[in-house]
């Protein structure tokens, strides 16, 4: 009698796997896949929230957003904002991960000081920041004792630099995040390549910029996705510092879409979202792509 070509071994082999992507599975469906097919539909429709009527409308939504020079506003912004916080979040983690992989009394106290930030609820950071950028703050003050600025000013409510004040926010909060994502590929890196560059009369800075640098390629490269998609995202220390001002100075896409929604603009605020879900995808893609040489260089 010939044996079924799937016993109960292989089937129990093949099925376990899924058995444990299931959780993640159904949560991706129902809070990812789901909302996007239905802001997809409800970009194309005027869509009434309160009647629950809609009527297909085609790309009118998208012509709105792009004719709306605060959409174009909020655009700029997102973008701007990305900029400041990308190259921040690439090398300040990384300075921060040599410094705590050094072999120096107390290091784990300095690696637990650093990622504080990350555990600190923003609510709490956002109102800490507050008070720091404050006219009368330590910012402040700090700065006109240096000579940068002439007299007291509160950061968040100037429209020059709003933007820099909430994103450096945000890159304080994220040090910690990303400094253990350099540390354990730091520590991944064998001795040997160092000791050889010593022998070589490599010093320091150079072991850095030849040896460390090239070698955290694949961290760079997570770091900046993720830094990219988490500052295109960003509304949470905007939200509790500037809530989007002084006029219009730190909106950005995120508080864009939800001032739409707010206003039950939802058709408005789904076009929004998609063109925010497109600059997304396109900006991980061009950045793995300016990455992905240096590491095939690196495997090589």
């Amino acid at each position: 009698m010939s044996r079924h070509p799937f016993s109960k071994k292989s089937l129990t082999a093949a099925i376990t796997p899924w058995l444990f992507l299931l959780p993640s599975i159904v949560i991706l469906v129902t809070f990812l896949a789901i909302p996007i097919i239905e802001a997809f539909q409800w970009s194309f429709l005027d869509y009434k929230i309160i009647a629950d009527t809609s009527e297909f409308v085609g790309f009118a939504n998208f012509k709105e957003i792009f004719s709306d020079e605060m959409f174009w506003m909020a655009f700029v912004n997102t973008i701007l904002y990305v900029a400041i916080v990308l190259p921040l979040n690439i090398f300040l983690p990384m300075i921060l991960a040599v410094l705590v992989n050094q072999k120096i009394r107390a290091v784990g106290a300095f690696r637990v000081l650093y990622y504080l930030p990350v555990v600190t609820p923003i609510v709490v950071a956002a109102l800490m920041w507050k008070m720091l950028y404050s006219q009368d703050g330590t910012v402040s003050n700090f700065f006109v004792k240096l000579g940068i600025i002439d007299s007291p000013m509160n950061f968040l409510t100037n429209t020059t630099t709003a933007l820099i004040a909430v994103a450096f926010i945000t890159v304080w909060k994220g040090l910690g995040y990303y400094m253990i994502m350099y540390l354990a590929n730091l520590q991944s890196i064998p001795k040997q390549v160092y000791e050889s560059a010593s022998i070589d009369g490599a010093n320091g800075i150079q072991q850095f910029f030849k040896i460390t640098v090239p070698m955290m390629v694949p961290s760079m490269t997570l770091v900046s996705v993720l830094t990219i998609i988490n500052g295109l995202k960003v509304f949470e220390e905007i939200a509790l510092t500037t809530n989007g001002g002084p006029a219009g100075a730190t909106t950005t896409l995120v508080m864009y879409i939800y001032d739409k929604f707010m206003n039950l603009d939802v058709s408005i605020a789904s076009a929004a979202g998609l063109v925010l879900l497109l600059l997304a995808i396109i900006g991980s893609l061009i950045q793995m792509k300016l990455t992905s040489g240096r590491e095939d260089d690196l495997k090589a």
